[in-house]
C-alpha cells in the first residue's frame, strides 16, 4: 500500500524538463531528523522536489487504520511540516508505504535524482543505519546515497551548505562518476573540492617486497587528470588534489575530518584499486565524519 500526496511549494525544473526528485526516509528519530534538514537543504540548492517517505510493516494485517499505519503517516506528516516552515521554497510530496523500510525507500528512491538516509534511527525504520537500512540501500539503490551523520559525528548543521566537499580517485570509471557528482555538488555549493588518491605499496606478511616508484606516480597521475577534468567542467569553483601514502579507507577517513562532504564511487579498480562498495565505501559510509555520498555506476550493478 502506498500513498503520495504533494503538499506545497513548486516543482522543480523548468518547462519540458524532468523534476528533480529527493527522497528521504523519515522515522521520527533525531537521525532522520537531520537527515531530513540535509535533504531539504538539497533539495533547494537543485530546485528539486522532496519526496518524504515512512513505512510501516502490517505484520500480518495491510489495514491503513492500524496503529503502526497511523504512526507512519503522523511522523511523515511531522516531517513534511517541517520542511514548509523551514524550506517553504521546496515543494514536498508524502509517501506512507506498508512494508519492511529497506525496500521502501528502494522504490520511492527508484526516478529519484537522490536517497538520504540518516546514520542512525529508530522506530518505523528502526535500524536506519549504515549496517542495516542505510547499507541495504546504499548496496542496491539505483540512485547515488546520502548517508548523514548524527550531530555528535558531525558538528557542522545539516541544512549548512558545504563548505569543503572531498571526492576519492582510483581511475576507474565508477570513481569518475563519482568525481563528476562531486564536481557539480561543488558548484551548487560554491565549495572547495578536493580531490584524494591514495596508494600503499604491495606487501606480504606485512612487509614490503618492492619498492615499484610506478604506483605513487599513478596515483599522482590519477589526481592530475581529476584536476584537469574538474577545471575543464567547473572553471569557476576552487579545487585542489593531494595524493596519501595509506590504504584508502584510512585516508578518506582521516580526510573526512576536515570536510563538509566526503563522495565516493561505488566500486573501483584504478592504480590502487580499493574504492570497493563492502571494502573502502562501505568502511568511509560507517566511519567517516562526515557525511558521505556514495555514487553508483549507470547501468547494471
Amino acid at each position: 500500500m502506498s500513498q503520495l500526496l504533494p503538499t506545497s511549494g513548486h516543482a522543480g525544473g523548468g518547462a519540458g524538463e524532468p523534476t528533480k526528485r529527493i527522497v528521504v526516509g523519515v522515522d521520527g528519530s533525531p537521525g532522520a531528523a537531520r537527515a531530513l534538514d540535509w535533504a531539504a537543504a538539497e533539495a533547494g540548492r537543485r530546485g528539486a522536489t522532496l519526496v518524504v517517505v515512512g513505512a510501516w510493516v502490517g505484520h500480518g494485517s495491510a489495514e491503513a487504520d492500524t496503529p503502526p499505519a497511523k504512526e507512519a503517516h503522523r511522523v511523515v506528516g511531522d516531517a513534511s511540516a517541517r520542511v514548509e516552515e523551514t524550506h517553504p521554497e521546496v515543494a514536498v510530496e508524502r509517501s506512507v508505504l506498508e512494508g519492511e523500510p529497506a525496500p521502501a525507500l528502494l522504490e520511492a528512491a527508484r526516478a529519484a535524482d537522490l536517497l538520504v538516509v540518516g546514520a542512525r534511527g529508530q522506530g518505523g525504520f528502526r535500524g536506519l543505519r549504515i549496517g542495516s537500512v542505510g547499507q541495504h540501500c546504499v548496496t542496491n539503490a539505483d540512485c547515488p546515497v546520502a548517508i548523514v551523520r548524527p550531530a555528535e559525528d558531525a558538528p557542522t548543521p545539516p541544512d549548512a551548505t558545504p563548505r569543503r566537499i572531498a571526492v576519492g580517485v582510483d581511475g576507474s570509471d565508477a570513481s569518475v562518476v563519482a568525481l563528476d557528482w562531486a564536481i557539480a555538488e561543488a558548484v551548487r555549493c560554491a565549495a572547495t573540492l578536493e580531490i584524494v588518491a591514495a596508494w600503499v605499496f604491495p606487501g606480504t606478511a606485512g612487509y614490503v617486497f618492492t619498492m615499484d616508484v610506478a604506483i605513487p606516480e599513478a596515483a599522482r597521475e590519477v589526481v592530475r587528470t581529476a584536476l584537469a577534468r574538474a577545471a575543464a567542467m567547473a572553471p569557476g569553483i576552487h579545487v585542489r588534489g593531494d595524493v596519501h601514502q595509506d590504504p584508502p579507507a584510512v585516508a578518506l577517513e582521516a580526510v573526512s575530518r576536515q570536510a563538509d562532504l566526503l563522495v565516493v564511487g561505488s566500486r573501483g579498480l584504478g592504480a590502487f584499486r580499493g574504492l570497493l562498495l563492502g571494502a573502502v565505501s562501505q568502511h568511509v559510509a560507517q566511519h567517516a565524519h562526515c557525511s558521505v555520498v556514495v555514487v553508483r555506476q549507470p547501468g547494471p550493478h
